[in-house]
């Protein structure tokens, strides 16, 4: 019962059979389902919680997955020192597992606590595909190319044949550094040495590293070239190049695709109409309103968050539901004059 509220997102009821099951009755599955579902629904003040009296309940030892549960609040609220925490206890308990490595791994580079991720990698008395992409993968989100296809030498070197995931990191990390030649030898290197035939990931990647170079046009018919269609992920891919390069032309037909393929996503609208403004085409800002229009879609409000102890804290534009909203704008008004009049002042000393 516990496990099946949790996972459909019912944390109350969730906890409240725990509570009427009672601690000392509840076996190590009961504390891991409820400690799961405050982790996946971002309810980490609670999570934290449950893992205290779980340390402290008499008859009652977390296992490999309790870690594996709270690993990923550690890192959402990227504290290395939580993560050490988690990984101490392992080491105390002889918890050794392959996967709670790799979440360890994982939970490591997350918070961009990479050399404590590598030497935990380094360690390691049995890497497989699944450490080599944890640590690849810490490598990659940080932008760290270089080191992230030296451990993808290193994996090759050790017999570990690379998988579909494995290869959407190295070549996102080519993408990112803009390391077209060896994107380019790796892609071609996973469909004729590997045997795999390319995801829709890896055919963005791909045009990502292409576009990132201002080679927009190579991008275009590249994904003209492709064996199968190019789904809306691709097409986003480039047309989000498209912004940034200020091609108009390109971008126009890429969100012509687009606009049949996932005709109800504001997003693509706004990017084109964006593109058009830049290039001071407001003819085309007009057309693309009266398209929005026409199939009756409305740009959604501007919405932020932030967590602070633990607790997130959302703002939408224009929101006036907050019962103290009187005084968040008010202060949002102070923030907001106190942040002009030193430019201000400096506007006037240039005059």
């Amino acid at each position: 019962m516990i496990d099946m509220y949790a996972g459909f997102g019912a944390l109350r009821d969730a906890c409240q059979v725990f509570e009427e099951v009672g601690e000392r009755d509840s076996d190590t599955v009961s504390w891991n389902s409820l400690l799961g579902g405050y982790s996946q629904c971002g309810l980490f003040a609670e999570a934290f919680r449950l893992f205290s009296r779980m340390l402290q309940s008499d008859g009652m030892r977390p296992d490999s997955l309790s870690i594996m549960s709270i690993l990923p609040a550690c890192a959402r609220l990227a504290s290395p020192c939580l993560v050490r925490q988690c990984h101490g206890y392992v080491i105390r308990t002889s918890l050794y597992d392959i996967r709670l490595e790799g979440a360890l791994l994982d939970s490591y580079s997350k918070c961009g606590s990479l050399d404590d991720a590598y030497k935990l990698f380094q360690t390691s008395p049995k890497k497989d595909i699944v450490t080599f992409t944890a640590m690849l993968g810490g490598y990659a989100m940080h932008g760290l190319a270089e080191e992230a296809t030296r451990v993808f030498s290193d994996m090759l070197e050790a017999n570990v044949k690379p998988d579909h995931v494995i290869m959407t990191a190295v070549l996102s990390a080519c993408s990112h550094a803009g390391l077209i030649d060896v994107g380019w030898k790796l892609f071609k290197s996973a469909i004729e040495i590997h045997g795999m035939i390319p995801t829709m990931e890896h055919y963005a990647c791909m045009v990502d590293l292409l576009a990132r170079r201002g080679r927009l046009r190579e991008a275009y018919e590249f994904i003209l070239d492709m064996p199968c269609e190019a789904n809306a992920n691709v097409w986003g891919t480039l047309l989000g190049a498209c912004k940034i390069h200020k091609e108009v032309e390109i971008g126009r037909m890429v969100a012509d695709h687009l606009f049949d393929a996932e005709a109800e996503n504001i997003g693509h609208y706004v990017v084109m109409s964006n593109i058009y403004a830049a290039d001071g085409k407001w003819e085309g800002v007009e057309q693309v309103r009266r398209l929005m229009k026409t199939r009756d879609l409305k740009k959604p409000a501007g919405c932020s968050w932030l967590e602070v102890s633990m607790k997130r804290h959302v703002f939408v534009a224009g929101d006036l539901s907050h019962p103290q909203r009187t005084f968040i704008y008010s202060t949002l008004r102070t923030l907001d004059q106190l942040m002009k009049e030193p430019m201000e002042r400096i506007c006037i000393r240039a005059n």
